[in-house]
C-alpha cells in the first residue's frame, strides 16, 4: 500500500446532519452523493460507499494490494484529538485487515487527527500517493473485470502453464483462456481474486505485462 501521511486535511465537504448518530450521518451522507465509479469490488466486506472520488480511488488501490487481506467502509466511530487537543468523532474511511492479521483504520487524504486511544491502528493516505500514475489507471481499468467469473479449465490451464514457465506476458496468459469470451479480461480476474501475480504499479498495463504464478 501506498505511504501514508498523518498531515493532511479533511477531505469531507458535507453539511452535518444531526438527526442520527454520527455512524448513520457518515453513511448516509455517503449514499446521498452520486455513486463513484467503476462500481465493481473485489476485497470489500460490506456496502463499498465512499464519501468522495480520493477514497474511491483508495479503495481501488486496497483491492489490488496483497498486504490488504479485506476492507471495508465507513466501518465505526472513532474518538481522535484534532492539532489543537480537542476530542472529535469520526467515521474513518476504511477499516483494513492485513496479511499479518492487523486491523487499521484508514483516510483517504487529510485529517490532522490522532486516535485517543492508543491501541487503535489508524493512518492516512496523502492524495498525490493515492493519485499516482499509472498504478491507479492500472486499477480504474482492471476493476472492470471486477465481477467476472472464470471458468475452471481456463483456470487451471494457466495455472499449469505458470507452472512450467513463470512469468510469462500478459498476451501469453491469455492464450490459455480458451473458453473465456475476453481472454485478457479473464486473466485480470483470476490476479483480482490473487489466483496470479501482475505487475501493475509502475508501468501501464500491455501486451508485455508480466503475469507471475502467485
Amino acid at each position: 500500500m501506498p505511504a501514508f501521511d498523518h498531515t493532511l486535511s479533511d477531505h469531507s465537504e458535507i453539511e452535518p446532519d444531526n438527526t442520527a448518530d454520527p455512524l448513520t450521518r457518515a453513511r448516509r451522507r455517503a449514499s446521498s452523493v452520486r455513486r463513484f465509479g467503476p462500481p465493481g469490488t473485489v476485497h470489500c466486506v460490506g456496502c463499498p460507499i465512499f464519501r468522495s472520488r480520493l477514497a474511491r480511488d483508495l479503495g481501488l488501490l486496497l483491492d489490488l494490494d496483497r498486504a490488504v487481506l479485506e476492507w471495508s467502509c465507513l466501518p465505526d466511530v472513532v474518538e481522535f484529538a484534532d492539532a489543537d487537543g480537542e476530542i472529535v468523532e469520526r467515521v474513518p474511511d476504511f477499516r483494513i485487515v492485513e496479511s499479518g492479521g492487523l486491523e487499521r483504520f484508514v483516510d483517504a487524504g487529510r485529517t490532522g487527527l490522532t486516535p485517543i486511544d492508543r491501541t487503535v491502528s489508524y493512518r492516512t493516505v496523502a492524495e498525490d500517493e493515492i493519485l499516482l500514475e499509472p498504478a491507479l489507471s492500472n486499477a480504474r481499468d482492471m476493476m472492470r473485470y471486477a465481477r467476472w467469473s472464470v471458468p475452471l479449465s481456463d483456470r487451471v490451464r494457466l495455472l499449469a502453464y505458470l507452472a512450467e514457465m513463470s512469468p510469462i506476458t500478459l498476451i501469453e496468459a491469455a492464450t490459455a483462456m480458451r473458453e473465456s469470451p475476453e481472454p485478457v479480461g479473464a486473466v485480470i480476474a483470476l490476479f483480482l481474486r490473487r489466483v496470479v501475480s501482475i505487475e501493475w504499479r509502475d508501468d501501464p498495463t500491455g501486451p508485455e505485462t508480466q503475469v507471475r504464478i502467485r
